[in-house]
């Protein structure tokens, strides 16, 4: 069932918010770097909670980093976001580091009119490019990219070897 739609808007994220992201976001990336083979579980949780500090040293205030909530038709918030305004590009650039939508509102057809939201204020704001990294497991988010116009730029492999 598809949801209707009259606008998707963005609101910057509280304490509060910022505190419930965190929560989710940082043992979901954990996850994804053992996923990826990058990190032991052993150690996952630190690096991750690390990496966060180390990105958002002042939280909601560090320079460059917009956190907001995701909002259908004004009022109801159906996920988060959290992207960096990258003033070293030569292009201006926004990179997406994180976007999720809350479960009860993944595959409801909300993804696209979301992304094409960002990039409308991306273009309000002066970029001409948005970039975003994914991990190989993300199957289903890596579609959800390509049909929204994105294109792979890079692709980076690994191998492990038999111990």
């Amino acid at each position: 069932m598809l949801l209707t739609l009259d606008k998707i808007n963005f609101s910057p994220m509280t304490n509060d918010d910022l505190a419930a992201y965190l929560r989710k976001s940082i043992p979901e990336y954990a996850y994804d770097q053992v996923q990826a083979g990058n990190w032991s579980s052993a150690e996952a949780i630190n690096r991750s909670r690390a990496e966060f500090d180390q990105m958002l040293p002042q939280g909601l205030d560090t320079p460059n980093a917009v956190l907001v909530n995701v909002l259908m038709n004004a009022e109801t918030k159906i996920g988060m976001m959290w992207y960096y305004i990258d003033p070293e590009k030569p292009v201006p650039t926004i990179y997406l580091l994180d976007f999720f939508l809350f479960p009860q509102f993944k595959s409801k057809g909300l993804e696209k009119p979301v992304l094409s939201g960002l990039e409308e204020s991306a273009k309000a704001g002066g970029a001409r490019r948005i970039e975003l990294q994914i991990f190989a497991h993300r199957s289903e988010d890596l579609k959800m990219y390509l049909e929204s116009g994105f294109s792979q730029t890079s692709i980076l492999l690994a191998k492990n070897f038999p111990v």
